[in-house]
């Protein structure tokens, strides 16, 4: 049977782009204020292109390293049929860790790292906006994109799942850098206006984005499940 891979990057890059406007903008959106209302230049748009071009970036490299270590369980033929069960179970997890950002799952635990330290992480923005200006923008928005985040997680892990697709460490390694880059680039715009214009969402709606970009990780999850069992 034949399924369209192309479709799971869709997906990835559209559970970013509603994920953007409903829960980073929600969860981040005060840090990108802070550092934005520090620029020397509010007008500036450089500098937010560069922060969001900062997140993109550490979002592909994760993506492709646990692409790279996800390919090696495609690579051992020798597992006979182990493979397409670690496969299943990926694409399994996938879609629990999407019902679990969602909300749909009970006793979910809180994982997001804007909401553990808002304080130290807003001052070391703000200090690095006023003494760096442009110049400190990639590095912080590649730092960001180390915050624990659990749908940032979810999409780490279907990353890994795309690098089991691959037929060699480097073409999985690729799989799961262009899955997380979809993915990184999906909450760009969001965050983007967001900070160029310091303005939110309302509650309600970030929170049925952020429903619906979790219900797209279900969606990537079941669709690797099915391709693991029936592809």
């Amino acid at each position: 049977m034949t399924w369209p891979t192309d479709s799971v990057y869709l997906l990835l890059f559209g559970s970013g782009l509603l994920g953007g406007a409903g829960h980073c903008v929600g969860m981040c959106g005060p840090l990108v204020a802070g550092y934005a209302l520090a620029l020397p230049d509010r007008r500036a748009t450089l500098p937010h292109l560069l922060y969001n071009l900062g997140r993109l970036t550490t979002y592909a490299v994760a993506g492709g390293l646990v692409g790279l270590s996800g390919s090696f369980v495609r690579v051992a033929e020798a597992l006979g049929p182990w493979p397409r069960v670690l496969m299943a179970a990926a694409g399994i997890l996938i879609v629990l860790m999407g019902l679990a950002v969602g909300g749909w799952l009970p006793g979910r635990a809180r994982i997001e790292g804007a909401g553990i330290f808002p304080g130290a992480v807003s001052g070391v923005l703000r200090r690095a906006a006023e003494a760096g200006g442009p110049g400190a923008a990639y590095p912080l928005g590649m730092a960001m994109g180390l915050l624990p985040c659990g749908l940032v997680y979810t999409a780490l892990l279907s990353a890994a799942r795309a690098g089991m697709e691959g037929t060699s460490p480097a073409d999985g390694f690729l799989r799961g850098f262009l899955a997380m880059a979809a993915f990184g680039a999906g909450t760009v715009p969001a965050l983007f206006l967001f900070g160029k214009a310091i303005g939110t969402a309302g509650a309600r709606l970030r929170g049925a984005l952020a429903k619906l970009s979790a219900a797209l990780l279900v969606a990537a999850g079941a669709l690797f499940t099915a391709r693991a069992l029936f592809g």
